[in-house]
């Protein structure tokens, strides 16, 4: 077995994946830079999201860049073994108690996409509930009731479902009842849905429909209702004041103004008169009555159940059309809540839902529109061709045609809502929009016409008018477009509606051999006279026609026969046709026809391994990837039931683990995670099973018998297809937390698997806290100190060990707890009530708390010692044989850790055993200084990548101001953070002031030293900050700017919760060019010609107090540069101020003496930085009154400054340098450092 050497591999991808980072400062010797790609840095840092199990999952980077770095068990469920895999892009962490219900079609699979969740806005930072939709478990059963721990936000009657908000305190408890399929059967709970996010998606464009046709004969839609379901309006607007005759806000927004502007552009195109522009930019139906539901956010952005709500309100105000220019960013098959709530209730109302196919491209049509009831609407331009950004179809799982029509949808000029799309604006009352969100209300506005001129039509033969009487886009296919663009004189004078308004068939593989579908079409003559109508098919043979011609009486309808032939068409292809009917004087109508045929397809059965001897259950992820194109599907497999997949021939790899498991309780105790990878060919039916014979243990040792294992680690199987842009990377992950269960590997045979790679990555550390009895040396228990615990704890206690159990029914003043030690395994997820029975132990006087959990915030100086559920029963056994008193000793508040990585390529080996020799590791000397609270909690972070694929993060303790000794496993990329834990109102805990470092290959034996959390903290853009910060790409300026950097160089992570500030760029004589409200984050226009500008970068993070950030209150940074076109991404020539101060580890100089420290230059990326051709320091207490410090250049081309004594008080700082090349940087620094020692602390 081989050590994989990972620095170049890795070099690019872990530049994008963690947001950039920083590199040790001076060391002993110089560490490899693992060089990353020149791109701005991405923001991110290390945040949170908390699941519906109640885990939490902390992650980096936002969009597709979203990294899970580790997992937390809820409470009362630290033995939950986890599954975390990325599939398209997505990363999922699925708790194995869920993988069967999601397999089972109970549990949306959307619940544990930690991508899907940050980008519906569930991050824990930006929200403290989750929100859900629970079906009854039968259309007949009505609404579900909440379980305990939730509360019913709404209930819709038509679907039966229920919308849930659950707040994530209570997420463990509402899971247990949601997520146990007996119990959510007996409870009348069917499927339990994520409440997911979905988004907002004229001169010219109503001619181009005909619809001035239809004004100049009298036919503006007056007396038909048309609710638009959007961002609301702007109720000043002079085009749609008059329009709108009732509202009704869904949203958290204050009320229904628009203040988006998506929905004012797209009322206005329905039905907008146009007054503000004398009747150019009038709507396509400017006589409809208009009803606003704002259902989208001022951000663009709603939850499904606002969207149901808004669904439910329309119909009830008697809408007849309804338009929704929304979708998310998921492909359906229409059986998701918003399509399903569309067909319920289009068929209880008879209501048309015109609704917009999306901006995604192939089989990419998102709910609601994939409804079989909607009306889907594409885009074309003002050319009449299809929209490049259109969604097209056909729809995903079951045949349909979708978008069924198309609409204009490029350059639309429609109303702007006061105050919004300045970057769209044509005047300040209009604005042009581009998207299927303005095709979208151009058919519904032609809907409004065509009702107008029939009152008794139903949605559904509003929808078939409109279909049939569409005329084809030259080059496009039904997938594309529909039946084509929009046509309101020919919808108006048709005389003959065809029903249903499309036919679609779908068949598997061989499709030679396919029966017939048969379906009939009905004929309705709307006029008083008999109409003989002839009737085509095509293109080619794949449709049969029973008739040819058939008359259809006046007032009536007639019924032909179609059958759809899919023999006739080739697999893997989908075939696009219609039928037409045509009659005397020109008239037509159209059914589109889709056809698809599955290409050469085979069902593989997949069987999981029945629990070994010793083991109650089994569950198995397995992800599946073709070897040819790379992509992946994820399988899940419940104990030995099989389960079977269709799919494409071709050579497939199985990566996967099995999960043995037993049930104690209500909480699941992972025991052991089998790791397994082969290849299974598929080209007939194949059933395959996956059994764990011949597995063998996986271990990760150091020679260090003092050290245990420490918090996170993983195991796992990556695996990555292709290069460069079509490269397809996949993977499991098998978190472990403290080791709390074995780890085994099956040996893959049957040859190599290239570009997979099996790794075990673990991080120990030694020993910080004894547990024994009296006059035995033997550490009983192996406790840890509680994460969280804000105090240090190197004291001794000795007690007799009490067991309060859950602690559901403790009134510690009611016990003689003084001085024993406690026992507790709290049931409850209730973060608030944990605590509060904590503060009562302590005030109790009990010697210490032995915790069996996570998450307990300590505001006591009782030590907090957690303990694995697996080692709770040996406890309570001994417990039961007789009084217990145990000794705890506190050994080292920041012991020396271990991060170890090791790889096997190819292949999954028979079991490992990696063992380190600490003299081959790489030895950091880590300095951990504070900038907060004295010995508050903190962890360093360390983690690998591969081909862009973050492997989990390990982890371990410290309290600041500290030195710890890290040892690495060398050769490989490793990228090492830290951070502060800030406390909120709740108790809640999550990471403030993230530092990364870049990514960082150690020699084998090296010795290095890094220091962390060194002031001042100010932008970083040097080489140790990762990639470039402030990039110039053609003429756009991308601004990343790590603001609270330390003076090593660690780059700073930006804390939303936490910093405020702004970004403003001007040309050299200080005029404003642009600005961003958000501290160091922009992107800017710039003139091609190469020229001089300023850059001033204001950051402002909060408030300090003695548990956030006492030091850098605020930096403000005015840049002078020089840049010009760049043919691609290139770094912007910025100076970066380089700080040597001499300081304790509180941060803190001699109050009594001047300090002496030094400054110089740096650049980003492969820059070199030029000589300084003047510096001046400016030094305060207050940030007021300045006075200037002693500055002189040295021999080494850095500068000496010397600041004069200032007592006990926090100092500030103001540097202002030059270049040779006349570039400056005027650098303020707000509590830069500390002078003597801030009575907090002393």
């Amino acid at each position: 077995m081989r050590r994989t050497r990972w620095a170049a591999a890795c070099a690019t991808a872990l530049a994008a994946a963690l947001a950039g980072g920083s590199l040790p400062a001076a060391a002993d010797q110089a560490p490899a830079f693992a060089d990353p790609a020149l791109s701005p840095g991405a923001g991110g840092g290390t945040r949170t999201v908390t699941l519906l199990t109640g885990d939490v999952v902390t992650y980096s980077g936002s969009g597709n860049a979203v990294q899970i770095s580790s997992i937390v068990p809820g409470s009362g469920r630290e033995g939950m073994g986890f599954t975390r895999f990325r599939v398209d892009g997505h990363e999922y962490a699925v708790p194995i108690d869920a993988v069967g219900q999601i397999s089972q079609g109970r549990v949306d699979q959307r619940l544990f996409d930690v991508t899907e969740l940050v980008a519906s806005g569930y991050s824990d930072s930006s929200t403290d509930t989750l929100r859900v939709l629970v079906d009854g478990a039968t259309p007949s059963a009505g609404s579900p009731d909440a379980p305990k721990g939730a509360r019913v936000a709404a209930a819709f009657r038509t679907t039966g479902t229920t919308a849930l908000t659950v707040p994530k305190k209570s997420a463990g408890t509402v899971w247990k009842q949601l997520g146990t399929a007996s119990r959510a059967r007996t409870e009348g709970i069917g499927k339990v849905w994520l409440d997911g996010r979905v988004r907002a998606t004229l001169d010219t464009s109503v001619p181009q429909i005909g619809a001035d046709k239809a004004h100049r004969a009298g036919i503006t839609g007056k007396g038909t209702k048309v609710a638009v379901l959007d961002t609301g309006y702007d109720r000043d607007h002079p085009d749609l004041k008059d329009a709108v005759t009732s509202s009704q806000n869904f949203t958290e927004d204050g009320d229904v103004q628009d203040l988006q502007g998506h929905g004012t552009h797209v009322s206005s195109i329905i039905a907008g008169s146009g007054a503000a522009s004398a009747g150019r930019y009038a709507g396509v139906a400017p006589g409809a009555e208009l009803i606003e539901g704002k259902v989208l956010g001022n951000d663009g952005y709603g939850y499904d159940s606002w969207i149901l709500a808004g669904m439910q309100w329309a119909v009830d105000q008697d809408a007849r059309i309804v338009n929704m220019s929304l979708g998310s960013n998921l492909a359906s098959d229409g059986t998701d809540p918003l399509s399903a709530a569309v067909d319920k209730l289009s068929a209880e109302h008879g209501t048309l839902f015109v609704i917009a196919a999306g901006n995604s491209g192939d089989r990419t049509i998102s709910g609601p529109g994939a409804a079989d009831a909607a009306l889907t609407v594409g885009s074309v331009t003002k050319a009449g061709e299809m929209s490049a950004f259109s969604s097209r179809g056909p729809r995903e799982g079951r045949p349909a045609v979708k978008p069924e029509i198309s609409a204009p949808g490029s350059a639309i000029v429609a109303a702007r809502a006061a105050g919004t799309l300045d970057d769209a604006a044509v005047t300040e009352q209009y604005a042009s929009l581009s998207g299927t969100s303005m095709a979208s209300p151009h058919v519904a506005g032609a809907a409004a016409l065509l009702a107008q001129r029939h009152p008794d039509w139903s949605g559904a033969r509003l929808k078939s008018a409109l279909v049939g009487s569409a005329a084809p886009v030259a080059g496009a296919s039904v997938a594309d477009t529909g039946a084509g663009l929009t046509d309101v004189p020919a919808a108006l004078a048709a005389k003959v509606v065809a029903e249903p308004a499309t036919l679609a068939a779908h068949t598997t593989y061989p499709n030679a051999s396919a029966t017939a579908q048969s379906h009939e079409v009905t004929w309705t003559n709307t006029t008083d006279k008999p109409v003989k109508l002839r009737l085509s098919a095509g293109p080619g043979r794949a449709i049969r026609l029973g008739a040819e011609t058939v008359t259809v009486p006046a007032r009536s309808s007639a019924v032909t026969d179609v059958s759809l032939e899919p023999s006739r068409v080739e697999a893997g292809t989908t075939y696009s046709g219609a039928v037409t009917a045509t009659w005397p004087g020109g008239g037509r109508a159209t059914v589109p026809v889709s056809v698809e045929a599955d290409p050469e397809t085979y069902p593989l059965t997949l069987t999981g391994p029945a629990p070994r001897e010793g083991a109650e259950r089994t569950s198995t992820g397995a992800v599946l990837q073709n070897e040819t194109t790379g992509a992946s599907q994820l399988i899940g497999l419940d104990g030995a039931k099989p389960r079977t997949v269709t799919l494409p021939r071709g050579s497939y790899r199985i990566l996967g683990h099995t999960w043995e498991y037993d049930t104690v309780g209500n909480t699941v105790v992972g025991t052991a995670a089998i790791h397994f990878a082969r290849r299974v060919t598929v080209g007939r039916d194949t059933s395959v099973t996956l059994d764990t014979e011949g597995a063998e243990p996986v271990r990760i040792g150091v020679d260090d018998g003092s050290a245990r294992v420490s918090l996170q680690s993983a195991t796992g199987i990556v695996s990555h297809i292709g290069s460069g842009t079509d490269a397809q990377d996949t993977g499991l992950v098998a978190p472990s937390s403290a080791g709390q269960y074995r780890v085994e590997a099956v040996p893959t045979t049957g040859g190599t698997l290239d570009g997979l790679s099996f790794f075990g990555g673990l991080s120990w550390q030694q020993r910080e806290v004894d547990a024994h009895e009296p006059g035995s040396s033997a550490d009983a228990l192996k406790l840890l100190l509680s994460q969280y615990s804000i105090y240090s704890w190197l004291g001794t206690a000795t007690g007799e060990v009490v067991d309060i159990g859950t602690g559901a029914d403790t009134d510690p003043a009611a016990m003689d707890l003084k001085g024993k030690i406690v026992l507790w395994t709290p049931a409850t997820s209730q973060t608030a009530f944990n605590n509060a029975l904590y503060q009562k132990l302590s005030d109790a006087g009990t010697a210490a708390v032995v915790y069996v959990g996570y998450g307990l915030s300590v505001y006591k100086p009782t030590p907090v010692l957690r303990l694995d559920t697996a080692s709770v029963p040996a406890l309570r056994a001994r417990l039961a044989e007789g009084p217990l008193t145990l000794t705890l000793d506190g050994v080292n508040s920041s012991a020396d850790a271990y991060f170890l990585h090791h790889s096997v390529d190819g292949r999954v080996p028979a079991g490992a055993d990696w063992f380190d020799r600490r003299s081959e590791l790489a030895k950091v000397t880590t300095v951990q200084r504070t900038h907060g609270y004295p010995s508050d909690p903190k962890g360093m972070y360390a983690w690998t990548t591969w081909h862009g694929l973050s492997l989990f993060q390990q982890s371990t303790r410290y309290r600041p101001p500290s030195e710890q000794t890290l040892y690495y496993t060398p050769d490989v990329a490793w990228t090492t953070a830290t951070f502060h834990y800030q406390y909120d109102v709740a108790d809640r805990v999550y990471p403030l002031g993230t530092l990364v470092s870049a990514p960082t290959v150690y020699r084998a034996g090296g010795a290095y030293r890094d220091d962390w959390m060194s002031a001042p903290f100010n932008p970083a853009l040097g080489k140790q900050a990762g990639p470039a910060q402030i990039t110039r790409d053609g003429d756009k300026l991308e601004v990343a700017l790590p603001m609270f950097s330390d003076a090593a160089g660690h780059r700073a992570e930006t804390a939303p919760v936490a910093d405020t500030g702004s970004t403003v760029l001007a040309d050299d004589s200080g005029k404003v060019l642009a600005r961003n409200d958000a501290p160091g984050r922009a992107t800017f226009d710039l003139p091609r010609k190469d020229n001089w500008y300023r850059l001033t970068v204001d950051a402002t993070r909060m408030s300090p107090d003695p548990v956030t950030w006492m030091l850098g209150a605020r930096v403000t940074s005015e840049w002078r540069f020089r840049s010009g076109h760049e043919k691609s991404a290139a770094a912007a020539r910025l100076l970066d101020l380089d700080y040597r101060l001499p300081l304790t580890g509180e941060n803190a100089a001699d109050a009594g003496k001047p300090l002496d420290y030094t400054v110089g230059l740096t650049a980003q990326g492969s820059q070199r930085a030029l000589p300084i051709a003047s510096l001046k320091v400016w030094y305060a207490t207050d940030g007021t009154d300045w006075k200037q410090a002693k500055a002189a250049r040295g021999a080494d081309g850095r500068w000496k400054v010397t600041v004069p004594s200032a007592g006990t008080t926090k100092v500030d700082l103001r540097t202002t340098v030059t270049d040779t090349t006349g570039a400056s940087l005027t650098e303020t620094l707000i509590d830069a450092y500390n002078s003597g020692c801030a009575d907090i602390w002393c």
